[in-house]
């Protein structure tokens, strides 16, 4: 296959990773919403065929589209493979000793398909029964609705589990329990799948034993903005020592000389860089109103051997003038007045993905943003949605880029 290389937020999209909404979604209820981190439940049929749509755009465009489910189930296709991701599933933490044992056993033969399904969807207690498991504790279980395993419907939103940068790969750290195991699961993929097991590259974090919580790190709040430049977003879910702890390895091993630290407020409608800042042209760039003058920015670039230097710099916007190198760039602002730009940056009018400069995908429904950027000679594909944005993620969160065409700079 082509060697994993993304070097920037718009060169043309040749590879990604993407994750249809089914049985995890299926099994979000009014009361497991919140702790699975979702405000609402979807309609499933219909979250499929918007995905189905968005999939459609991306393959029209000359996209190689991959599917998490079909990824997962060829690695289950080989039984040491499948031992190794049962047993980091099916542990004796997650499920008691016997249940764990006693799962491994029986899924170790069972058809592929009906794994995925588990290990993506969840099992509740009683379920069990179904694979001839007995729950020792089941009768102390208050809630009919138990889970031995919890479902994942946030691997909807590929972007956050594992980001490629240049070469290289960010097996992140995901800030919330609810979401553990997306990592454990992309990271049994790259290692084991036929399609990257015999590609070498070098994993930037995640590796190392002290690549664990509480220093976590989100695909949606890294963006690579040229092959020398990345900009991470510090908040609710990526935290210092994990930008840390990246930029000395990318620095030492890569060609990336500059770190933009962008600090944003912790509150659920900026979950992620991204739901308030995207890159969609060589020069042009989506962004809710405020995050260029109003936020704490730091640039970070190599010191003496190990050691960072950090300088604090005025605004978003001047950090990125120095990056560039010029000084007409074009930051298009979320479209509404006072209240309709929160609605639409609510509604990830602000998340774009780029399939090639000047070309994005976004959601219908933010009509103003839309309109502000085809009138800065952005080309936009709208993705008629009333499902896929209840999950509060947009193109760019929904997908996980493998390969880019390099942009000249």
């Amino acid at each position: 296959m082509t060697s994993p290389d993304v070097s920037s937020e718009i060169g043309k999209l040749k590879q990604v990773l993407v994750h249809r909404p089914g049985v995890a979604i299926a099994r979000l209820t009014p009361e497991n919403k919140e702790a699975l981190l979702f405000d609402d439940l979807l309609w499933v049929s219909r979250a499929q065929r918007e995905h189905d749509d968005f999939v459609a755009m991306m393959e029209e465009r000359g996209t190689e589209v991959l599917y998490f489910d079909k990824l997962l189930g060829e690695v289950l296709d080989d039984a040491g493979a499948r031992d190794e991701v049962l047993r980091l599933a099916f542990n004796p933490a997650q499920c008691g000793p016997h249940v764990a044992t006693e799962l491994v056993s029986a899924l170790a033969d069972a058809p592929t398909r009906a794994v995925v399904d588990l290990l993506i969807g969840g099992i509740m207690h009683r379920e069990l029964v179904d694979w001839d498991v007995e729950s020792v504790f089941a009768d102390l279980m208050a809630d009919s609705l138990a889970y031995v395993l919890r479902p994942l419907p946030n691997l909807l939103f590929m972007r956050d589990n594992a980001a490629w940068i240049r070469g290289g790969l960010c097996m992140n750290v995901l800030a919330t329990p609810a979401r553990s195991r997306e990592s454990e699961y992309m990271r049994m993929i790259y290692r084991h799948h036929p399609r990257f097991r015999d590609v070498r590259f070098p994993v930037w974090f995640g590796k190392e034993p002290g690549d664990a919580y509480p220093a976590t790190i989100e695909g949606g709040d890294v963006l690579v903005l040229t092959d020398d430049t990345l900009m991470v977003g510090i908040g609710e879910r990526t935290a210092p020592a994990a930008v840390e702890i990246l930029a000395q390895r990318l620095f030492a091993q890569s060609t990336i000389r500059r770190v933009i630290a962008v600090h944003l407020k912790r509150d659920r409608s900026v979950m992620h860089l991204d739901t308030v800042f995207t890159m969609v042209d060589v020069d042009k760039f989506n962004v809710f109103p405020g995050m260029l003058e109003r936020v704490d920015v730091h640039v970070i670039t190599p010191g003496m051997g190990p050691r960072l230097q950090v300088e604090h710099v005025h605004d978003l916007a001047t950090s990125l003038y120095d990056t560039f190198e010029r000084a007409d760039l074009v930051f298009i602002p979320t479209g509404g007045d006072a209240i309709g730009m929160l609605r639409e940056q609510w509604d990830d009018g602000n998340n774009t993905l780029a399939l090639e400069p000047g070309l994005v995908v976004a959601y219908t429904r933010n009509v103003e943003t839309n309109r502000r950027l085809v009138d800065a000679g952005v080309e936009v594909l709208e993705l008629d949605s009333s499902e896929l944005c209840r999950g509060r993620g947009g193109s760019r969160c929904m997908t996980q880029p493998i390969v880019r065409e390099p942009v000249p700079r």
